[in-house]
């Protein structure tokens, strides 16, 4: 009997489990029913509050596209949220996609993946910042709406489209003198992406294109810094107003100066702006008290100095009153690898030795380069080096005579092997600190210079070897 029993138990929670699954699967039936059936753009019109952004997509033409069998996620502002869309984008056809192609993105976006913040492609080739129910400053007030080709997030506000940290350049938010300086950097190059291959070169199976195809416009701020174009990265710009690029020019000349005014104003330009753009979004109530460039300089941010805050599709741009640098933090230590040597006088490979030591005192370990054995007086090393403002450098290196009991003197060249700036310096057994070589300075910009570490006038072993783990050159303030 309690064996019936049991059984008799066991049918009726069948019987009852059977019933959640049924009411369970009914449940998400009346859910998705309707959004496999239904496409994005007829769910679009069958919402009454977003009749006016159905419209647009008709008159632009994008309607068939979010109709298609492709799969998107549309942003599709209301009926109020679409009043303050001005006239004159509604009549151009093409400023309308670039518009609503704002609100449309490749692939499915759920909210529930947005727990971080999403970049996200938009089909106008922009991207938007989606986390949680938000995008950008709009709020997703019905989100999540499963369509046969993609899904449907119903918004409070419009998504511009906005441009980017390149195409603001042509905006009046823009400081005239700064727009003048960086569009000089433009130039033409070669792009093989965008040529026409017409046949491959038999001797290095290179390809061989048409001429004058791949000839593209390129910008040396975009290759030496930040491509500002790049929609997929963020950036912060700090953009000096006219005046406050006169006054840090003013500051930085005298460590540019060249031949000619022009070429002076050109690199202090350069080296002022290059480091006030930086990788990442900082939000103006976010704002740190200083930022660090790229290139490692450490800038303070001024920011009662801020004139507007421009919002960009890829970042944004503070325009600035002023936003001074010191030169003491722009300037900093060159260290020359000593074992990284560029040419050398004569060819003395067999007697060149690259030498992996640790130090005795702070066990750092480090390389350096050992010429001994060479048979050539005033042999050297050469160095070249790019772009060293003009002013006082003091110099010092480390050179380890770990080797040979007796010391010898080696020199460092200034300009050319045999210079008579620096006499020679006895390097004395087993000192393994930076000694100090002396001091020089630079009248002028040296777009490209060159150093040396010259061995004693003499053919003695014992008297010419080189050795060096660095060199470096200090401002002098």
């Amino acid at each position: 009997m309690l064996v019936f029993k049991k059984l008799g138990w066991l049918a009726l929670w069948g019987v009852l489990l059977l019933a959640a699954c049924k009411k369970d699967w009914d449940k998400h039936n009346a859910l998705t029913d309707d959004g496999v059936r239904t496409n994005l753009l007829e769910r679009i019109k069958a919402t009454s509050n977003l009749s006016r952004f159905a419209e647009l997509l008709t008159l632009s033409g994008l309607d068939k596209e979010i109709a298609s069998s492709k799969t998107y996620t549309v942003f599709a502002p209301t009926n109020d949220a679409l009043n303050g869309l001005d006239a004159a984008t509604v009549a151009d056809t093409a400023r309308l996609r670039r518009f609503l192609g704002n609100h449309i993105a490749n692939q499915r976006y759920f909210t529930t993946q947005a727990a971080d913040t999403l970049r996200i492609a938009m089909l106008n080739g922009k991207y938007n910042n989606m986390r949680a129910n938000r995008i950008e400053e709009a709020t997703i007030s019905t989100g999540d709406v499963y369509t046969q080709n993609g899904v449907l997030h119903v918004i409070d506000k419009m998504l511009p489209a906005l441009s980017n940290g390149w195409e603001v350049l042509n905006s009046t938010d823009y400081p005239a003198a700064q727009k003048a300086f960086l569009l000089k950097l433009n130039y033409e190059g070669f792009d093989p992406a965008t040529a026409e291959q017409i046949g491959v070169d038999p001797r290095t199976g290179e390809p061989v294109y048409k001429p004058g195809t791949g000839i593209v416009q390129r910008n040396r701020f975009w290759d030496l810094v930040y491509d500002l174009r790049n929609e997929q990265k963020q950036f912060t710009i700090f953009a000096l107003a006219d005046d406050a690029l006169s006054a840090e020019r003013n500051v930085y000349r005298q460590y540019f100066a060249t031949s000619t005014a022009d070429s002076t104003d050109s690199i202090a330009n350069f080296s002022i702006l290059k480091d006030l753009t930086i990788e990442g979004y900082l939000a103006q109530a976010a704002l740190p008290d200083s930022i660090t460039s790229k290139f490692g300089t450490r800038i303070a941010i001024p920011k009662a100095n801020i004139v507007r805050a421009v919002k960009l599709s890829n970042g944004i741009m503070y325009v600035m009153s002023a936003m001074p640098a010191a030169p003491q933090k722009k300037f900093k230590s060159i260290v020359i690898e000593a074992e990284n040597y560029n040419f050398s006088s004569h060819d003395r490979r067999n007697n060149t030795f690259f030498r992996d030591r640790v130090h005795p005192t702070t066990g750092r370990a480090y390389r350096d380069v050992l010429v001994q054995n060479h048979g050539v007086a005033l042999f050297n090393l050469g160095y070249n080096l790019r772009d060293l403002p003009a002013m006082k450098y003091k110099a010092y290196w480390v050179a380890v005579n770990d080797f040979q009991t007796a010391a010898f003197t080696q020199k460092l060249g200034i300009g050319i092997a045999t210079s008579t700036v620096f006499g020679y310096t006895s390097v004395a057994a087993n000192e393994f600190n930076e000694v100090l070589v002396g001091e020089f300075s630079l009248s002028a910009f040296q777009p490209n210079f060159q150093i040396f570490l010259t061995a004693a006038n003499s053919t003695t072993a014992a008297a010419n070897p080189i050795v060096c783990d660095y060199i470096r050159l200090e401002p002098v303030w």
